[in-house]
């Protein structure tokens, strides 16, 4: 499988400081993106060493195919909760962490919080993650046709992140590429300012992956730049 990727990050037209940060190792087909979180202390510093680790365990593992991503994650929460103690003890510091991995067979995706992966396949598209937020979480409580009220602040209400105490629960999702696919690994700072079908339309209209992520980051730019946005493309080769 041969693929073609780019990755950006932009500190957005609102925020002080950029705290996304993103990996692209097209050696290991490994594509990240951590998004530390505004509400705790040095959301930069927490999305970085999220990065920075899962990096490193990349480059030493012989065998990416059997890569543990739930073991994983679990050691990268550890490091950077140990972190975040020497900073504030009281609450720590934070970060999503959203990682998709090509190996020889199927691409698998490691997920914690509400940075997304989307999946453009011909005329279709699907999100292959779920935002770990109170408003998902009392959506998917809903029966058929019932409604509820959810205050705005809820999508925006991680119930899962990178860097806090106690157990985590990494979601892992595996399925099969196929040749023409294309990919999105991005922060909310993209999806906050544009709905699925304009990301959609403009993963259709790209020729290339730096032309779909640069597209994106300037309508974001153009929509106020509410947050600090970052994209990676990856594009199966047909």
């Amino acid at each position: 499988m041969k693929v073609s990727s780019f990755g950006h990050s932009d500190k957005g037209k609102v925020r002080e400081q950029n705290e996304d940060m993103y990996l692209v190792d097209d050696r290991h087909c490994v594509y990240a993106v951590a998004d530390g979180l505004g509400g705790l202390p040095e959301g930069q510093l927490a999305s970085n060493l999220a990065i920075e680790y899962l990096s490193k365990a990349v480059s030493s593992n012989n065998s990416l195919d059997k890569l543990d991503y739930t073991s994983l994650f679990d050691r990268i929460n550890k490091k950077v909760y140990k972190e975040g103690q020497k900073i504030n003890k009281e609450i720590g510091i934070g970060t999503t962490l959203t990682v998709l991995r090509f190996n020889s067979k199927e691409a698998v995706i490691g997920h914690v919080g509400d940075s997304a992966v989307f999946l453009f396949r011909r005329n279709s598209w699907i999100q292959l993650t779920t935002d770990h937020t109170m408003e998902e979480e009392m959506r998917a409580r809903l029966k058929p046709g019932e409604d509820v009220y959810i205050p705005e602040y809820f999508s925006h209400t991680l119930t899962r992140c990178i860097g806090q105490m106690g157990d985590l629960t990494t979601d892992v999702y595996k399925f099969s590429p196929r040749p023409g696919d294309r990919f999105l690994v991005c922060s909310d700072g993209i999806t906050k300012t544009m709905s699925e079908e304009e990301i959609h339309k403009e993963s259709k209209d790209s020729p290339n992956p730096e032309d779909l992520v640069m597209k994106l980051i300037e309508m974001a730019n153009e929509r106020g730049g509410p947050d600090n946005a970052t994209g990676i493309a990856v594009f199966v080769e047909a």
